[in-house]
């Protein structure tokens, strides 16, 4: 990204990956420990180390809770990770809008929120 002079990167992660992992309620935990869902999980903990250490890049790692295809019903809530209690779901189309909200809005800058649909 330096090479190329591209300063902004916004990217969808997961809750529970990196140093959210903690937070994680054991049960979780344990399902993806023995599950197949592991590996993407240490993926997304593989990304998170690889962007936190770019210095030069602004970085957002939105880390989204639980996808449904529903259709788009906002409102979206983002949170760091320990500050909200956040909710067990998020439809790809509020998460989508969000990301590019983060964009435009040049909001979250070297952060990690997690992101939810709020409950009406």
């Amino acid at each position: 990204m330096g090479e190329q002079g591209i300063r902004r990167i916004v990217l969808t992660s997961t809750q529970g990956a990196g140093d959210d992992w903690a937070r994680l309620n054991p049960l979780v935990k344990a399902f993806i420990t023995l599950s197949n869902v592991k590996v993407g999980f240490d993926d997304h903990t593989g990304v998170d180390q690889v962007v936190r250490a770019s210095s030069d890049v602004d970085w957002t790692l939105a880390r989204a809770v639980a996808l449904t295809d529903k259709p788009a019903s906002g409102p979206v809530r983002a949170a760091e990770a320990g500050t909200e209690k956040p909710g067990t779901t998020i439809n790809r189309a509020d998460l989508a809008r969000f990301l590019v909200q983060t964009v435009e809005d040049d909001a979250w800058i070297r952060q990690a929120p997690l992101v939810w649909n709020a409950r009406r």
